[in-house]
């Protein structure tokens, strides 16, 4: 199944709608996310899109629901579809982060200043959402 462009983009909005309600510790009902361990249960290339909760022994998440289960990305490793769910970040500034990460691994999160467009504000805002692996390696599209 490929997902087309316009089902990519509802799944980013409907992300985006939900995010800042789980971050933000709203009075509206989301215990449906409520999960100390998900895990993987279908992906559709590197994005997960089935997830089950409390089995410690399954698969990582892969992609933007890292972020719903208030899990960190790897800027180095993450998709740029994934990283487009970040505040601040579209599809340009996604490929910007994917191209620097192949010149040269981000060895902290404080290293994404040297993408062009993101300055100490945009870096502070995407903190909480990153987590660099050691070590350090980046996945390019292109090599």
């Amino acid at each position: 199944m490929r997902w087309s462009s316009g089902t990519a983009a509802f799944g980013l909005a409907a992300l985006l709608f939900v995010l800042p309600l789980l971050r933000a510790g709203s009075d509206r009902d989301v215990s449906g996310f409520d999960c100390a361990d998900p895990y993987e249960l279908e992906a559709v290339g590197a994005i997960t899109t089935v997830v089950g909760c409390g089995r410690k022994d399954g698969a990582a998440l892969r992609g933007p629901s890292r972020v719903l289960f208030d899990l960190p990305l790897d800027p180095n490793t993450a998709a740029p579809a994934s990283l487009e769910v970040l505040p601040g970040i579209g599809p340009v500034r996604a490929a910007a982060i994917e191209s620097e990460r192949c010149r040269r691994p981000f060895e902290s999160v404080a290293e994404l200043e040297r993408v062009a467009g993101i300055g100490p504000k945009t870096r502070a805002r995407l903190e909480p959402f990153l987590s660099i692996e050691r070590p350090a390696h980046a996945r390019c599209a292109v090599q």
